[in-house]
């Protein structure tokens, strides 16, 4: 068969150039982004950060209305741009409020799979490191999520990603940056934190070799792009960069605090979550493990020697944490940093997690080198490995947030299916209810307003339950959101001083959730008028 003449004809047309580009830069990154969104749809968790009913406010403010120019959410206009897009295109719902960081999340792989093939890596070893940084366990959990933080680094993954691609064009690089670098600014501040890594680069270009064009290329975009958004805020809110005039969340650390503030990013990487969950996994050790042998090896194996993009990952993701561990987030003689959470770690994600995939298929030259079957498939069979591992590490992860939603989407549906009159719930979750879940019901949601307490909500359900029409339905157990906010707060009927009226019935229990202290289960109750309680008493 193979030394058929028309099977020869058929495989040079097959190997084409044209095809080759197709398979190299379409169906191979489409791969990588299948499998990235299949990963994030199965780990998805939905609304369970804190800050989200803001972040969702200022996206449907923003829908129907002209940004606040002086506020300082709406002045990163990049935090909210992309939702404003989807929900005019595809309506406002769940899906569409998180679709744009999910694809953002899903194209770090592809983004890695280009920068690996920028730097020379085979088609086989940059395809398998983009599907390996898709499936790190903090990338899935970052996905599955809503943070800016995530915006904030794919904007810094495209500088990257530009600097890479246009090495050999330094006016339309320094542009690119310059563009990516700007964007990135007008979602987070903490871009500044990746500029002693830019400039090292650009240093190196001048001294080394006395390359002075992608420098000023960079410094006359930044300087247009800034000082034409400089002066639109300057017109509509008085002031030319309203991020820094109107900076939020700046707490005085005590000097005797420092140390322990100092050590909860480290542990947050190399431990895990408040709730003893693990975000990184196992990749910052095997990064340190293997940039540690690669450093000992370099002397004596020249194919390890670090090369121009060992240097530049080093430099990115090392120059944020040394800036946002130990920076103060304002230059006076106190020492203030806004609540150490784990969602600001995400720009330091995708740097480390390709430069593991790079020194894995640096050491894979080296390894399987003079290895036979090995050789060919050696390097596969260890990727396949660790990105197992990962996944599993990523549903440890993400188990708390799959804990929250596997109570609350059967709660939502029990809801829509009895139609009650009112339902009553905890503050943070009544805001998804009434915007998401329920919105056919969102007159009759009710909840307090002015505080997280549960005997301040067990308080105000004695006054007014008597009040209540038969059929009202109250969501207990839930708390509120899952990451960093009070995990004792709402309806939970452990810190309540006395039992539920007996005019409460129990609709259906559901899941315990475990990640809470004092765990118990998410209910369903059912408001019985006094009538219609005896009489359910009786028979």
């Amino acid at each position: 068969m193979w030394n058929n003449p028309r099977t020869d004809i058929i495989l040079k047309k097959v190997n084409t150039p044209r095809l080759r580009f197709f398979a190299h830069y379409a169906l191979l990154p489409l791969l990588i982004l299948s499998i990235a969104l299949f990963l994030r749809w199965w780990f998805f968790t939905g609304f369970i950060l804190g800050d989200d009913p803001l972040e969702v406010s200022v996206a449907l403010y923003n829908l129907e209305n002209s940004p606040i120019p002086h506020d300082q959410l709406h002045a990163r206009f990049f935090l909210w741009f992309f939702n404003v897009i989807t929900f005019r295109l595809l309506g406002v719902s769940e899906l569409t409020f998180f679709l744009p960081t999910v694809l953002m999340s899903a194209s770090f792989g592809i983004i890695g799979y280009l920068i690996l093939r920028a730097a020379k890596y085979s088609l086989k070893g940059a395809f398998f490191g983009g599907i390996f940084i898709v499936a790190a366990p903090f990338e899935i959990l970052i996905g599955t999520v809503r943070a800016n933080d995530l915006i904030f680094g794919w904007f810094l993954a495209m500088g990257l990603l530009f600097l890479m691609l246009f090495e050999k064009n330094k006016i339309l690089q320094g542009i690119l940056i310059a563009a990516a670098l700007w964007a990135a600014a007008y979602v987070k501040i903490w871009v500044v934190y990746f500029l002693p890594a830019l400039a090292i680069y650009y240093l190196v270009d001048i001294f080394w070799k006395k390359q002075l064009r992608g420098c000023i290329s960079f410094a006359l975009a930044s300087l247009a792009l800034h000082g034409l958004t400089g002066s639109v805020f300057k017109t509509y809110s008085g002031t030319f960069f309203p991020l820094l005039d109107n900076y939020v969340m700046q707490h005085i650390i005590p000097r005797d605090q420092l140390a322990r503030l100092f050590m909860e990013y480290p542990r947050m990487i190399f431990v895990g979550s408040q709730f003893d969950t693990t975000l990184f996994g196992y990749i910052p050790y095997l990064l340190l493990i293997l940039l540690l042998v690669k450093g000992i090896a370099s002397s004596s194996q020249k194919s390890l020697r670090f090369d121009k993009l060992d240097i530049i990952l080093i430099a990115a993701y090392g120059s944020f944490f040394l800036f946002l561990n130990f920076f103060p987030t304002t230059l006076d003689f106190q020492y203030r940093s806004p609540p150490r959470i784990f969602r600001y770690l995400a720009p330091l994600s995708f740097p480390m997690t390709l430069h593991l995939a790079k020194l894995i298929l640096d050491f894979g030259k080296v390894g399987f080198k003079r290895a036979g079957a090995i050789r060919k498939y050696g390097l596969i069979i260890f990727f396949l490995l660790i990105i197992s591992v990962s996944v599993y590490q990523a549903d440890d992860a993400t188990k708390p947030g799959q804990i929250y939603r596997g109570a609350l989407l059967p709660i939502v549906e029990d809801v829509k299916e009895q139609s009650p009159p009112q339902v009553l719930s905890e503050s943070w979750l009544a805001f998804f209810l009434m915007e998401f879940y329920l919105t056919d019901l969102k007159n009759d949601i009710h909840t307090v307003a002015d505080t997280d307490q549960a005997p301040k909500y067990e308080k105000w359900l004695r006054e007014i339950e008597q009040t209540l029409p038969s059929g009202t339905m109250l969501i207990t157990g839930l708390s509120t959101c899952v990451h960093y906010c009070c995990l004792t707060c709402g309806f939970r009927l452990k810190y309540f001083e006395g039992n539920l009226s007996p005019g409460w019935q129990l609709y259906k229990e559901y899941d315990v959730l475990g990640y809470l202290p004092d765990p118990e289960p998410a209910r369903l109750w059912q408001w019985t008028v006094q009538e219609d309680a005896q009489k359910l008493a009786l028979g």
